[in-house]
């Protein structure tokens, strides 16, 4: 049987009970308390496929969403705060962290060597086709400055597969609500 999942796996805006409604961008659609959908994202190489709905089952997980590998923003402040405050994530109940971005699983993996696993806490996956930002409705036109569409800033909290918190930024870009010193407070 052939149905459409996007339509069938969103809430309608309005109904969606503790969104904030000041995004200058349009809002995620994904909201607490829904599902993790089911999408393919790439580990090291573009044959490592990982269900994004089998990596967040159980235990609680912490998706952090970039809209470039290597770009500024991302590089030298955003991912860099997770890396080091990953082991009060932990504290914290968080059993890993997955940066994930557009960029193909190559680009992902060498950037992950980069900044660094935090031990293991933190994997870095590719979501390339954006398969996984548009199930969330987290993907924006980003051709000004990336050729293309991206990912929003943001992150959210999984737990046993449910959605329990989001922090997307407003304007898609900025690095304020998603901060992880800021998220790190919210858990």
């Amino acid at each position: 049987m052939r149905f459409n999942t996007l339509s069938s796996a969103v809430k309608p805006l309005a109904a969606s009970a503790g969104r904030r409604a000041f995004h200058a961008s349009r809002a995620a659609a994904i909201a607490v308390g829904d599902s993790i959908p089911s999408a393919t994202v790439f580990g090291e190489t573009p044959g490592d496929k990982i269900a994004t709905d089998e990596l967040t089952k159980t235990g609680k997980s912490l998706l952090v969403f970039v809209p470039g590998a290597y770009s500024p923003g991302c590089s030298a402040r955003h991912i860099p705060g997770y890396v080091s405050l990953a082991p009060k994530f932990a504290e914290k109940g968080i059993d890993s962290i997955y940066v994930i971005s557009g960029n193909d699983a190559f680009v992902q993996t060498s950037w992950g060597k980069v900044l660094g696993d935090a031990d293991g806490k933190i994997k870095y996956l590719a979501d390339p086709a954006l398969d996984f930002g548009k199930k969330l409705e987290i993907d924006f036109d980003a051709s000004a400055f990336f050729g293309g569409y991206r990912h929003k800033r943001s992150a959210i909290l999984v737990e046993d597969g449910v959605v329990k918190k989001l922090w997307v930024e407003p304007d898609s870009t900025g690095i304020n609500v998603s901060e992880a010193k800021n998220v790190i407070e919210e858990i």
